[in-house]
């Protein structure tokens, strides 16, 4: 009870006498980032008599500055951390504990497993960073070329074969789309020159029952070369090998993925929910609305492999750095972002699916069937371990899988030559973990 009132004295004094600003860095998670943020916050600084300042970090450089800021001392009082970013920043020492903030937002059954792991260090009892919003991956589809090849979607996306046999009558039909009236490729997904190599994989070694990485005797080791992740790897990447991808995907990154699905180039793709705003916004506004791709768009959950449906489940959390001179007035204004008003709120500026698990019953997600797809998705989310050297691991395991879509580009993929990368990228990240 004392501290409590100490907490709400320190609170109380930091508004009457104290700095009135907040420093927020963020990165650009909607079209306008700056000024959806400062829409977002603008109640909060009337309430509160306080300003807000806004940087945004384009993700590029997001690391470096955050990591620059964590050594030196000098920095926002509030910044955002890719969820997999949360346990280096946290094991560096210099971020506030949050327990209370979370324990006022509802605790950890306010959130999925999949969120609430990202909260602290792997092994912390202490959470370092609040959930904001989470991004997490699911088929879309073109509905008017799959109906014109006479494919079920529930049956083609309901396991890896008849995934692989919905592409291959994908790749005999002879629909075109409506407005570039061209054939569109079966799948479309980017090689090894985008920043989500992994996330593209992960969701196929971990329908094989393989993962990245697993504690062995209480320490972590590559699971790379498992034989159960090189089943999920080898399906994944010999659907290029076997003409279900284009080859020329396989030079594009993720953004280009993307565009080629919106011109109508392809009938299948994965990606996040932000596209289903996407496909509402005109294209003089980075939307797609006009175009055969957005009136005709479906969406799927990833086909269960041998051992379970699984997709990829990421997003963003917000964390206090502790040199912050303005600590309550912070905590307040995590509570206000993690409130059930502010999650919706972000969510219709982002197109990301709230952190917050009471917000995915608000009516205008449960109101959208597209949007109810990628909840149904959450449900098979699952994360990266929250490593201190994470990041260290996930730069070794997409420098290996790049050469891994070198090999598919030149057709010479094989089981043999797939074993042997991931051995090596094992053995380099088994040095990184030790």
């Amino acid at each position: 009870m004392l501290k409590k009132a100490l907490s709400t004295l320190l609170f109380l004094l930091s508004v009457s006498f104290g700095q009135k600003t907040l420093e927020v860095w963020i990165m650009p998670n909607s079209g306008q980032p700056a000024e959806d943020f400062k829409a977002l916050v603008a109640p909060f600084e009337r309430a509160n008599n306080v300003e807000v300042k806004v940087t945004v970090l384009d993700w590029g450089v997001a690391w470096t500055r955050i990591t620059a800021a964590a050594t030196s001392g000098v920095g926002p009082d509030i910044t955002q951390l890719g969820t997999t970013w949360v346990g280096a920043i946290s094991a560096m020492g210099v971020l506030e504990p949050l327990d209370d903030v979370l324990q006022a937002l509802g605790g950890q059954q306010a959130y999925l497993p999949a969120v609430w792991n990202t909260t602290r260090l792997a092994g912390s009892r202490q959470a370092t960073a609040m959930p904001w919003f989470s991004e997490l991956r699911a088929f879309y589809y073109r509905t008017d070329a799959l109906r014109s090849a006479g494919i079920n979607p529930a049956q083609m996306f309901s396991s890896w074969q008849n995934f692989e046999a919905g592409l291959e009558r994908l790749a005999r039909s002879s629909f075109t789309d409506p407005e570039t009236k061209q054939r569109l490729f079966p799948f479309c997904t980017a090689g090894k020159n985008s920043w989500d190599v992994l996330h593209n994989a992960a969701p196929w070694i971990w329908g094989a029952g393989g993962d990245i990485v697993r504690q062995v005797a209480g320490r972590w080791q590559s699971a790379l070369n498992t034989p159960e992740s090189l089943q999920g790897l080898y399906f994944f990447l010999s659907l290029a090998q076997k003409g279900l991808i284009p080859a020329e995907s396989l030079e594009k990154n993720t953004a280009q993925i993307e565009a080629d699905f919106q011109a109508g180039r392809c009938a299948t793709f994965a990606s996040g929910p932000w596209m289903i705003q996407r496909a509402q916004v005109p294209e003089a506004k980075g939307g797609f609305a006009e175009r055969p791709a957005a009136k005709n768009l479906g969406v799927a959950p990833y086909p269960p492999g041998p051992k379970g449906r699984y997709t990829f489940f990421g997003g963003s959390n917000l964390a206090i750095f502790t040199f912050s001179k303005s600590k309550p007035l912070a905590k307040e204004l995590l509570k206000y972002l993690g409130s059930l008003e502010a999650q919706l709120a972000y969510a219709r500026a982002t197109g990301m699916l709230p952190a917050l698990r009471a917000a995915w019953n608000a009516p205008e997600i449960q109101g959208n069937p597209l949007m109810r797809t990628f909840i149904q998705a959450a449900q098979f989310g699952r994360t990266y371990p929250s490593l201190a050297g994470w990041g260290g691991v996930e730069n070794l395991a997409v420098q290996h899988l790049g050469m891994a879509w070198d090999l598919v580009a030149q057709k010479k993929l094989t089981q043999e030559g797939l074993k042997d990368l991931m051995d090596k990228a094992s053995n380099a990240i088994n040095g990184a973990l030790r």
